[in-house]
């Protein structure tokens, strides 16, 4: 199944697109990270700008989500992409003449997260447009795989581009890959370009798709899931430029290192969700990963140990995709096709929001306490709160579990 997909030509094209653009992106999000901190040096600052990029998505998303299953996905995504490419140009331009500061840095990224607002229904709802029913469920892992992949090595190539040519290459290199997602763009062809749901009043479908979440079970219960392990372990993930410069007293190169090795640990998550299926065993992937958040948390904070953490980040990389991606793909095999634009913005809303509200919080917290105890004592809420959460699957009808 996995290498069916593959020869699928429309997702291969797609994928390869995909490829370029998700390594622009990541070489681009440890960029502004590492600009946010070389600006302020602050904890507090780091959660902000993390926020102003996930937090439209959490407010526009569901709107945007409506938007996908009435719209041509096709288009939307094709506008998203050069709107992209636009700011990241602009960003380019703005550190190589050094004229930007933390306020316009937050103002860009706030226009990237209203973008990214309105493309990330539109993105997972593309790939069940590209293949046929029985290739989705490896045609999502793949998609994971291939963004793991991207985390590992796009870290990695914004460290050696920012430590041989300066922090304003990251952002060229980002906008230069777009151009391979917009040329795939043009040359695939989707089954299905709209939803094919029946239209009613704007806010009418938006209510539907909420109530529709709501009320289905297993859905609902993979919000929650995520909800914790995103509030609590992707903020940590954020704060990342805060353990490289104030925990391990290292620059831009041992940040890459650390988001490359979350993104290393993310991959192998990525092939283990291949061959687990979409049943049972997937749900508690999902419900083991936020347990072990919790605990990698707790670890992480309370060492100074540069290797150690090495250690405790891929490990964390690895959890949290057991959570994010799993979540994911267990809603895109049973999510009715009319719903799935709305259903998945609402899952982004939460996936994307959470961590930025949690480095938020935790950010505020570090600055006054210190990262480290911070750091330690919100692990151990996550752990206690998810240690609840499987418990409560455990006592779940087993028609929810399967």
């Amino acid at each position: 199944m996995f290498a069916a997909v593959l020869r699928n030509r429309n997702f291969s094209i797609y994928l390869v697109g995909s490829t370029f653009s998700l390594h622009g992106l990541w070489i681009q999000r440890v960029a502004i990270g590492w600009l946010a901190w070389e600006l302020t040096e602050s904890e507090t600052w780091l959660g902000i700008i993390a926020l102003s990029e996930f937090l439209p998505i959490m407010l526009f998303g569901p709107l945007f989500g409506v938007l996908a299953d009435r719209l041509h996905r096709k288009t939307i995504a094709f506008a998203a992409n050069v709107l992209n490419g636009l700011l990241a140009s602009l960003l380019f331009v703005l550190v190589l003449l050094q004229v930007i500061d933390i306020y316009l840095l937050f103002a860009i990224t706030m226009c990237l997260g209203i973008i990214s607002s309105a493309f990330q229904p539109v993105r997972m709802s593309l790939i069940p447009s590209l293949v046929p029913d029985e290739l989705l469920a490896p045609a999502v892992a793949a998609q994971s795989i291939v963004f793991n992949v991207s985390r590992f090595l796009g870290p990695a190539i914004a460290g050696v581009a920012i430590a041989t040519a300066g922090l304003a290459s990251a952002f060229a290199i980002n906008a230069v890959s777009y151009l391979a997602m917009l040329v795939a763009l043009v040359l695939v062809n989707l089954r299905r370009a709209r939803s094919g749901g029946k239209k009613s009043h704007f806010l009418a479908e938006l209510r539907d798709g909420i109530d529709y979440t709501v009320t289905h079970a297993d859905i609902r219960q993979q919000l929650i899931i995520v909800a914790l392990s995103a509030l609590f372990g992707r903020a940590v993930i954020v704060m990342l430029p805060a353990f490289a410069g104030g925990v391990f007293g290292g620059g831009s190169s041992t940040l890459a290192t650390l988001t490359s090795v979350s993104g290393a640990g993310a991959v192998v998550a990525g092939f283990y969700l291949t061959v687990i299926g979409s049943g049972n065993r997937l749900l508690w992937s999902t419900v083991f990963g936020t347990v072990s958040t919790g605990v990698l948390m707790t670890l992480l904070g309370a060492t100074s140990s540069y290797v150690l953490g090495i250690g405790l980040v891929a490990v964390l990389g690895f959890a949290l995709t057991l959570v994010g991606v799993g979540s994911q793909a267990r809603i895109q095999t049973i999510v009715a096709e009319t719903m799935r634009g709305r259903v998945l913005s609402l899952w982004a809303a939460v996936a994307f929001s959470a961590p930025a509200l949690g480095s938020v919080i935790i950010g505020a917290i570090a600055d006054q306490y210190g990262l480290g105890i911070t750091v330690v004592i919100s692990g151990a809420i996550c752990t206690v709160l998810s240690l609840v959460l499987a418990w409560s699957v455990s006592r779940l009808p087993e028609r929810v579990s399967d």
